[in-house]
């Protein structure tokens, strides 16, 4: 009786141990996947309180002083696009909440096209892409800025950004549609394909937004993409030779599933192949909870501040961004396990009156609005 005792109560401690943390972690799973207006309203009083702080606090646009101008700039960037993405989601979701979002939405864009917020670019390319491009110039980090100009006109038509957004539109999509490879350098000689998604997502998004027809162009530079910068793993290959597809970098996960998100606004069918493979072939996933490995089979290294911190090849940048890319995929299973184990290791906490996460700041709790707000097809 007493070992049956013994074995029943360590059963019970072991079951306690599997189910309830995974219980504790997923509670809000399935309301921000089916877009629960409360928890997605809580999650976007924490990103405004973060932009007001900064507002309030920094005599610039940028929301990190590291030192390093291109990090400091790309987060400002990050910061500001995702936050016009995520509100954007959801007032395309509940109109009603139009009024209340998009004063925020307008700051914040006004800060995006800041020539301020990205000195670095201008520094690289001797001018500033939104005020104007040379010739051949590629400035792929504009995709980031076009994305986020998109989502504020699609709640806000008549926005003052609407001849900027169509310039930079066309100008990306000439450079795209010249590109045998389907892809253009973000800095001179220097060519990341995740980021040439964020191109073609504004491209797509910038057609639904106004109408334009932009499909054909698309799925051109789908084909092209595919064939130099996807792994035969599926994986996006990370970084790519100035003008040719030779790899300087591994396929990725953390820019797979980035991209995988991106181009959900402009190429359904690239965007499941993305996802496929993040899903089928980088995702592990134990006692209910999932994370997504940064490096495809058969590839490893030590990462780099895209990816964030990487744990026995399990990376937090690819987690995160997969949120995203599950949801738009509508599959609400790798969704809730990849966010249990965000919310394990983010640590939820109050920001303001809103919620967040204290590991993620600024730049990671936006950066989550928008995946955690991402529509499904």
């Amino acid at each position: 009786m007493a070992v049956r005792c013994v074995i029943a109560a360590v059963a019970a401690a072991w079951l306690t141990l599997a189910l309830l943390p995974r219980w504790l972690c997923g509670a809000q799973a399935n309301a921000l996947f089916d877009d629960d207006s409360v928890a997605q309203r809580a999650l976007a009083r924490g990103v405004i309180h973060q932009l007001r702080q900064q507002q309030q606090q920094q005599q610039d646009t940028l929301f990190y002083h590291t030192g390093h101008a291109r990090f400091d700039g790309q987060s400002a960037i990050a910061v500001y696009q995702m936050t016009l993405l995520g509100l954007g989601q959801m007032v395309l979701r509940r109109p009603a909440l139009r009024a209340r979002y998009l004063p925020i939405m307008r700051q914040a864009a006004n800060r995006l096209v800041d020539p301020h917020t990205l000195v670095y670019a201008a520094q690289r390319y001797g001018q500033h892409g939104v005020v104007g491009m040379a010739p051949g110039a590629g400035h792929a980090y504009l995709g980031y800025i076009n994305l986020g100009l998109g989502m504020l006109r699609m709640v806000d038509p008549d926005t003052p950004h609407a001849a900027l957004h169509d310039r930079l539109t066309q100008q990306l999509k000439q450079r795209l549609a010249a590109s045998p490879q389907g892809l253009i350098d973000t800095y001179p000689g220097e060519c990341w394909p995740p980021d040439v998604a964020a191109v073609a997502g504004s491209i797509g998004l910038h057609g639904a937004a106004t109408g334009s027809d932009h499909h054909h162009m698309l799925n051109t530079w789908a084909r092209r993409f595919r064939r130099c910068a996807v792994d035969p793993s599926g994986y996006l290959v990370q970084r790519i030779t100035s003008g040719g597809c030779q790899p300087l970098d591994a396929p990725r996960g953390s820019g797979t599933a980035l991209a995988a998100y991106f181009i959900s606004f402009s190429h359904h069918e690239l965007s499941q192949q993305l996802y496929h493979a993040l899903r089928e072939h980088g995702t592990q996933r134990l006692f209910g909870f999932a994370a997504i490995n940064e490096y495809a089979p058969g590839y490893a290294g030590g990462g780099d501040i895209n990816a964030g911190p990487i744990i026995m090849g399990l990376s937090v940048g690819a987690t995160g961004f997969g949120l995203g890319a599950a949801k738009v995929r509508g599959d609400r299973n790798t969704f809730t396990q990849l966010l249990r184990t965000t919310t394990l290791f983010g640590l939820p906490a109050q920001v303001g009156l809103g919620r967040g996460y204290a590991a993620g700041g600024a730049l990671g709790n936006a950066l989550l609005l928008a995946m955690l707000t991402a529509a499904k097809p």
